[in-house]
C-alpha cells in the first residue's frame, strides 16, 4: 500500500514538474539561452527583434468549417503557444524595433472580411504590445506575404485583397531607419509579375528610387520570398528539414504566377545589383536557412527566419535578434553596423508529451 502510495505521489510530483517546465521553464530557459549579438558594443545600437511566418490558422489550414470544434482547439493552443513566446521570450528584451517578416495570417488571401477581422484581432492580441509596460512607441513594421496578399496572378483578380492588407497593415514597398541602417521593405510577391501589372511596376519603381544616387547608409533587403539559389543548395546547421528546391506555377494565359519558393534568379540578381544590400533577410520557407549570394560587389549574406508557430511544420520554432549601427558615430568600420543573432523557441510537441507521458522526459 504505502508503495503505492509513494509511486502515486511520485507521478504526480513529475507530472507538477513537467506542467510547471512547460507552462515557465521552458520560455524562460529560451530567453536566457540567447542575447542581443551587440552585446559588446556601445549601448547606442539600435535593437530589431525579427519574427516571421505566424500564419495563424483558419478554416483554409484544416479544411474545417470556423464552428468545428477541432479548428478552435488547434487555433487555441497554437495562439496561445506563440503568445507566450512573443511576451515571455522575446519582448522581455525590451527591442527598439519590432519586425514581422510577412504571412501573419494562412488563408488571408482568401478570408471573408468577417474570418479575416477575427484572424485580425487574434492577431494583435497575441502580439499586443502593451503587456510587458513596453514603451508604447517602439515601431513596429509589416512585411506582407504569399498568405497575406497572394501572388501576382491573384492580384489581378482580386485587386481588394491588397486594399485591405495595406488598410491594417501599412504600405508594401517602404524603407525605415534604424540606427545607421536603411532597411529597405519590397512586396516579393509582385517582382516576378507579369510585366503589365501595376503592383510590379510599382514595386520596382520603388525600388530604383532607392538605387539611385549615392547612399551614406548600408542597406538589409526585407523580403519574404527568399532570393534565388541553386537546387540543393545548403543551408547551414540550423536546417531542421530537407532543402526544398525552387518550384514556379505559373496561371493559365500568362496571367501571372501562383506559387513560387524563391524568386527568380533574374529578379534576385537585379535587387542586389540596384540595392547593395549589406544582409537579407527572408521568411517562407519556415525553416533556417543561410546562404551566401556571390555579387559584384562582395559576398551578401541572406537568412531566411523560421516560423514562429510550431504549427507550420517546424519543430524548432525562432526567431532572430538585430542590433544596428548606432546613430551617431565617427568610425567609417561597417563590420559592426549590422550583427544577428539566431534565437531558438521552446519545443512545444516536446512540452505536450511531457504534460501527457512525464515519464519520458
Amino acid at each position: 500500500m504505502q508503495s503505492a502510495t509513494r509511486l502515486t505521489l511520485l507521478l504526480c510530483a513529475a507530472w507538477a514538474a513537467a506542467l510547471l517546465y512547460g507552462e515557465m521553464g521552458a520560455y524562460w530557459a529560451a530567453h536566457l539561452s540567447c542575447s542581443w549579438p551587440s552585446a559588446h558594443l556601445p549601448d547606442n545600437h539600435v535593437k530589431v527583434a525579427i519574427v516571421a511566418d505566424p500564419q495563424l490558422m483558419d478554416s483554409t489550414s484544416l479544411g474545417l468549417p470556423q464552428s468545428s470544434l477541432v479548428l478552435q482547439a488547434v487555433e487555441f493552443f497554437t495562439d496561445l503557444n506563440m503568445r507566450r513566446s512573443f511576451q515571455s521570450v522575446i519582448l522581455p528584451y525590451k527591442p527598439d524595433v519590432v519586425l514581422f517578416l510577412g504571412d501573419h495570417f494562412d488563408g488571408g488571401p482568401y478570408l471573408p472580411n468577417k474570418e479575416w477581422q477575427e484572424s485580425l484581432f487574434r492577431f494583435k492580441h497575441i502580439f499586443s504590445m502593451n503587456e510587458q509596460r513596453m514603451n508604447p512607441h517602439v515601431p513596429v513594421y509589416y512585411l506582407s506575404g504569399n498568405h497575406d496578399i497572394g501572388y501576382s496572378a491573384f492580384h489581378s483578380i482580386h485587386p481588394e485583397v491588397i486594399r485591405r492588407y495595406e488598410k491594417e497593415f501599412g504600405p508594401r514597398n517602404f524603407h525605415f531607419l534604424a540606427g545607421k541602417v536603411d532597411f529597405v521593405v519590397v512586396d516579393a510577391q509582385t517582382l516576378d509579375g507579369v510585366k503589365e501589372s501595376k503592383e510590379r511596376s510599382s514595386s520596382w519603381e520603388f525600388i530604383k528610387t532607392l538605387s539611385s544616387g549615392k547612399e551614406s547608409n548600408p542597406k538589409v533587403l526585407l523580403t519574404h520570398i527568399p532570393l534565388y539559389r541553386p537546387d540543393n543548395t545548403a543551408c547551414g546547421p540550423h536546417r531542421s528539414s530537407p532543402i526544398i528546391n525552387q518550384r514556379v506555377s505559373n496561371a493559365a494565359m500568362g496571367q501571372g504566377i501562383t506559387y513560387q519558393n524563391y524568386l527568380s534568379k533574374e529578379t534576385s540578381d537585379l535587387l542586389l545589383s540596384l540595392l547593395k544590400p549589406v544582409l537579407v533577410l527572408s521568411g517562407h520557407d519556415h525553416d533556417q536557412c543561410t546562404v551566401v549570394h556571390s555579387t559584384p560587389f562582395g559576398p551578401v549574406t541572406e537568412h531566411t527566419l523560421g516560423t514562429i508557430s510550431w504549427q507550420q511544420g517546424n519543430l524548432y520554432p525562432s526567431f532572430m535578434l538585430l542590433s544596428a549601427g548606432a546613430k551617431s558615430t565617427n568610425s567609417t568600420d561597417s563590420s559592426h553596423e549590422v550583427l544577428t543573432n539566431l534565437c531558438f523557441l521552446p519545443k512545444q510537441t516536446h512540452i505536450y508529451i511531457c504534460l501527457c507521458l512525464p515519464s519520458f522526459c
